[in-house]
């Protein structure tokens, strides 16, 4: 039993509302119906309450402002955006989780949250919600303790996302979002894939150069330091790690793909309708 309303699309972000796209349509609605939901992205400004919807697959809740919405009334904000599988609580899923956080970009309060997972997001959630209704920080999320049952410090992926968020200088503004990939190849840029390779032949950016992580000090010469070069991986942790071991081997051009592959995939997949006749991508990869 699924739990959508007519303006569901807004109460998340783009990149969130492609999930809900592959969802419905993965489950028998067609564009037209799925269109016709996702067509209204106004609602009141929200209030400090969590919206938690059930899809087939997956469950989908937020909090606070959208990025949208925070353009609109001109706030100066970050997004913070982690996929990560999901392995803490009562009962991990050990499947991705999708997790972006919205804060002030001077005092680093919490402005909003947005999270899909096949469930567990309860939590997460109320850990928001209450950092907010204490006008909290970052740094308070990183110590928030969001699953009482864990050890005494086994952090919980909204502690390490909020811990990278802090952690990040303006350098790192130059990472690249998935909806952008599509005129990186029209401007024909450089794009390297950092999987290993049978998760390359899987699906991969069309014309990306395949070059695994742990072989890029052996093959640091075969990649131009006069170009730009745009990294991705599964989910940009692989990714991340290649973009900063990069710049320490003398390459300053070097740009992180936020959410990697998987991120793409659900983008490519909306943005076609599901037919990779006219995709960016070889295979799709949502997990």
């Amino acid at each position: 039993m699924i739990d959508v309303i007519d303006n569901i699309s807004a109460y998340f972000d783009d990149d969130i509302v492609n999930i809900i796209y592959k969802d419905l349509k993965s489950n028998g609605l067609s564009d037209e119906e799925i269109e016709k939901l996702l067509k209204e992205k106004h609602r009141d400004l929200p209030m400090i309450e969590i919206n938690i919807f059930q899809l087939n697959n997956y469950k989908l809740g937020s909090i606070g402002f959208t990025s949208r919405e925070l353009e609109n009334l001109k706030i100066d904000f970050v997004e913070e955006k982690l996929l990560s599988n999901d392995y803490n609580g009562d009962n991990p899923t050990n499947k991705i989780v999708y997790l972006k956080v919205l804060f002030d970009k001077e005092s680093k309060k919490i402005l909003g949250c947005q999270i899909a997972n096949e469930k567990n997001i309860e939590a997460r959630l109320n850990a928001i919600k209450n950092t907010i209704e204490k006008g909290g920080d970052l740094k308070d999320l990183v110590k928030y303790k969001v699953n009482p049952t864990d050890n005494e410090w086994n952090p919980d992926i909204l502690n390490i996302l909020a811990l990278t968020a802090l952690g990040k200088n303006k350098e790192d503004a130059n990472d690249i979002k998935a909806k952008d990939v599509e005129n990186l190849l029209k401007n024909k840029e450089f794009l390297l894939d950092v999987r290993e390779d049978y998760e390359y032949q899987d699906g991969h950016i069309k014309g990306a150069v395949n070059l695994p992580l742990r072989e890029i000090l052996s093959q640091k010469d075969s990649l131009p330091k006069d170009r730009d070069i745009y990294v991705y991986c599964r989910s940009a942790h692989r990714s991340s790690d290649a973009v900063n071991f990069l710049k320490s081997l003398g390459f300053e051009k070097v740009h992180n793909i936020e959410g990697g592959f998987i991120d793409i995939s659900f983008n490519e997949y909306h943005k076609n309708k599901g037919n990779l006749e006219n995709s960016i991508v070889t295979n799709y990869n949502f997990d």
